[in-house]
């Protein structure tokens, strides 16, 4: 199903001035906390919250070439990834800080994904655990369900040119 919508044209707040940075080793306890803070309380919700697999699980996510850190006033407030395949852009992880939510970040970066894909002709793919409020967010910029899980709903964007 083609989207005739552009993302850019989601009304958004306008976001703060951020940048972004390529990730190093450092960075994998900033991202580790920030990971681990965000995923307990959705999947305890679930009752799916084990320490055990979520800490194998993050060390097996960590890719350090596909992750770039959000700055905001010269601080990391973020981190996110993207891998590739021949057709699509997937959005593997995307973490803000609490206080930096709902400034228009989130939507930035998926919005310059969103136009990266386009760019090479691929769609964009997500998952993200049940009661995440990204989920309006994704909604809004076009994607659609896919399917889900127990644990996850899983969209995609499918950009007009991509096949």
């Amino acid at each position: 199903m083609s989207r005739s919508s552009n993302p850019a044209s989601v009304s958004d707040v306008a976001p703060p001035d951020f940048a972004l940075r390529p990730a190093q080793d450092g960075d994998f306890s900033f991202a580790r906390r920030l990971y681990m803070d965000s995923m307990k309380p959705l999947l305890m919700a679930l009752d799916a919250w084990n320490a055990d697999e979520m800490e194998a699980a993050f060390r097996s996510y960590f890719v350090r070439d596909e992750i770039k850190l959000v700055m905001l006033d010269g601080r990391d407030v973020g981190w996110f990834q993207v891998s590739q395949t021949d057709t699509d852009m997937c959005i593997d992880q995307l973490y803000l800080l609490q206080e930096v939510r709902g400034q228009g970040i989130g939507a930035a970066l998926v919005k310059s994904i969103i136009s990266e894909a386009a760019e090479q002709d691929k769609d964009v793919c997500l998952s993200f655990v049940h009661g995440n409020p990204a989920h309006t967010l994704y909604h809004r910029l076009g994607f659609r369900q896919i399917s889900e899980d127990d644990t996850k709903i899983h969209m995609r964007y499918q950009n007009e040119q991509a096949s």
